[in-house]
Order: C-alpha cells, then sequence, then structure tokens
C-alpha cells in the first residue's frame, strides 16, 4: 500500500513537472517571439554623417565645465551655470535631448535666486559617456545622479564658506522621473528639495491615454510589441535582452534608439510607483506644468502631488506645453520664488 502510494505521488509529481516546464516554455516561445517580431519603422531614418559621438569631451574643461566618475568608471558630464554657492541645483534634461535644452532655465534661475544650477548630461548622451541611450540596468541613471550628489557633499565638507548648504535636485520630464526614482533609493545622500518641469511620473492619473492613436507622420515610434515581451520575460528574472531599443525618436542630426532598459529607468514602475515617491518625500517639492502639455495630463498633477505629498506643490502654467514650459516667464518666476522662499 505504501509502495502504490509513494509511486502515485511521484508519478503526480512528475506530472505537475512535465506540465510545468511545459508551461514555462510557452511562456519563454511566446516572450521571445514578441520580442524578436519584425517590425518596420513607420519613417526613414534620419542619417547624418556628423560625428555626434558621446565619448568626445568638451574641447576645454574650465570652470563652466567639469566631469567626475561614475561608480563604473564611466565619466559624467556637467555644465555650471554660476560660481560655486550656498544653493545648487542639479537639473536632469528629458529622453532625447542634452543638458543644452536646460541652458536657458538654467541661467534665469541663476539670475533669479544666485544658485548655481549643474547640468549633467546623462550616460550615453551628450558629452558624457556610456552606451548611447541605454544602461547596463534598470536605475542607473540614479546611481549616476546619487554619484553626482556624493561629489557635492565631499565637496562641500571640504569647504569651509559653506558651498552646497542646500542642494535641489530635478529635472525636465525623464529627469523628473529619475529624480522621483532617486527619492525611492534607499540609504540614499538626503537634498534639501524637488524642483520639477513637466516630470513623467510614469504609470498613474498623469498618464495619457495609450491608446490614442499616433499621426502617421510622427517622428516617434514605440514598439509595443517587443515592450510586452520584454516585461515578461523581466517578469521571471531574465533580463539579458534589456539593451534592446523600444523607443524610436527620428529627430536630426540621427535618429535616437532608447533601449528597454533605459525607459524603465526614466520613470518609477511598480511597485514602486511614483505616489510611493511623493510619500517618500519629506521636503519642498513643486511641479511646473503647461496647460498645454501634449505629452503629459496637466490637469492631473495638483490633485495627484497633494493626495501624496506632504510639503509638494504644483503649478499649471497657461499658455506652455511640454518644452516651451523651460522657458516661460511665468514658469521660471514660479520655480525662482520657490527656491527663495524655501532655501
Amino acid at each position: 500500500m505504501t509502495f502504490k502510494n509513494t509511486a502515485t505521488l511521484s508519478q503526480k509529481a512528475l506530472k505537475s513537472g512535465i506540465i510545468c516546464i511545459g508551461i514555462s516554455l510557452v511562456y519563454a516561445m511566446i516572450s521571445f517571439s514578441l520580442i524578436f517580431w519584425p517590425a518596420e519603422l513607420p519613417f526613414s531614418p534620419v542619417q547624418d554623417n556628423a560625428d555626434i559621438s558621446n565619448q568626445s569631451k568638451p574641447l576645454a574643461l574650465n570652470s563652466q565645465h567639469t566631469t567626475i566618475l561614475a561608480r563604473d568608471g564611466k565619466s559624467l558630464y556637467l555644465q555650471k551655470i554660476g560660481p560655486d554657492s550656498q544653493r545648487v541645483i542639479v537639473l536632469l534634461h528629458g529622453i532625447a535631448s542634452t543638458h543644452k535644452i536646460l541652458l536657458t532655465a538654467a541661467r534665469k534661475l541663476h539670475e533669479a535666486t544666485g544658485a548655481q544650477v549643474l547640468l549633467p548630461d546623462l550616460r550615453g548622451h551628450g558629452f558624457s559617456q556610456g552606451d548611447k541611450f541605454d544602461v547596463a540596468y534598470i536605475g542607473q541613471y540614479e546611481d549616476d545622479l546619487e554619484d553626482i550628489l556624493l561629489h557635492l557633499k565631499s565637496k562641500a565638507n571640504a569647504s569651509s564658506e559653506g558651498t552646497y548648504r542646500h542642494i535641489i535636485i530635478g529635472g525636465h520630464s525623464m529627469g523628473g522621473g529619475i529624480a522621483m526614482r532617486y527619492a525611492l533609493k534607499d540609504n540614499k545622500p538626503e537634498v534639501d528639495g524637488y524642483l520639477l518641469f513637466a516630470p513623467n511620473f510614469g504609470e498613474g492619473p498623469t498618464q495619457r491615454d495609450a491608446s490614442v492613436e499616433v499621426p502617421v507622420d510622427s517622428p516617434i515610434y514605440f514598439n509595443t510589441t517587443r515592450m510586452i515581451g520584454l516585461l515578461m520575460l523581466n517578469t521571471i528574472g531574465i533580463n539579458h535582452f534589456d539593451s534592446l531599443p523600444i523607443m524610436y525618436f527620428n529627430f536630426p542630426p540621427q535618429m535616437m534608439a532608447y533601449s528597454y532598459a533605459s525607459i524603465m529607468s526614466a520613470q518609477p514602475i511598480r511597485p514602486q510607483t511614483t505616489d510611493k515617491a511623493l510619500l517618500n518625500i519629506h521636503q519642498p517639492l513643486i511641479a511646473i506644468i503647461g496647460q498645454e502639455d501634449e505629452v503629459f495630463l496637466a490637469s492631473a498633477y495638483p490633485s495627484y502631488i497633494s493626495e501624496n505629498s506632504v510639503l509638494g506643490s504644483a503649478e499649471l502654467i497657461e499658455n506652455a506645453n511640454h518644452t516651451s514650459i523651460l522657458s516661460h516667464p511665468q514658469a521660471i518666476e514660479r520655480a525662482s520664488t520657490w527656491v527663495k522662499e524655501n532655501f
């Protein structure tokens, strides 16, 4: 009797094992099929013979330009706006751009507040090293931000003049999303405030409906099929294909293809979503968004932030969209007032 029971149990275990292996194989086959399903770009990629390699450094590093080494040895470029100051603002640029898109805003912020503004190029962008539009793992952008802040903290500790007493971080769009991911990190160097322009909050009420049809002539293409396949593999702990591109920006001088790892690093993702990031921030925070923002749902920011943030607020600016918010006089005035009131 015991022998029969044991045999029956063994058969059931074997059968269950075969079923599990079969399900896993089917799951993997579906994932790989989605990842490598042929997809044709809806545009002819822009080509330019100009060398825009992000491995080269500025012609001359001086008081306005500097680099720091990230923990993996890659060089990260920063442009300084204004001399060393008790207030420093580290602003991260958005997707498909470099620090240059923030130059006008940075100069105006410096003039209005006296703060030094530091403008990094994200790794793989502009003058910073790294594989173009890719990261080695999801979350590397906020690790780079932490390395920049550790550099500032060490510089502040070595100064007898109170340099960098107040450190504010933030950014535009993807840069704001990275700042939110930084807020979720454990054992990180704390900062004094968060200054965000049209931040990418990822999944949540500020995200526009993905079902809206994209214009045929759009220079932006998102490979949803590959994204789903990579999500499936990541769910079971396989991330070897995360450097495959899923989002394309066909902007001169050259098409930019962003990897899955890079896109997933651009905003908080489940289970650590932006509401948790906001709850984890106990410093002053402001998000400034154009009412005509065509990327995110501007009207959703005020209530979302007020419901999840202790010291956070949102400001909607009339006659401003996703990009023009960076140069809009009212946006700069509001940001400058916030800096002077809080730091």
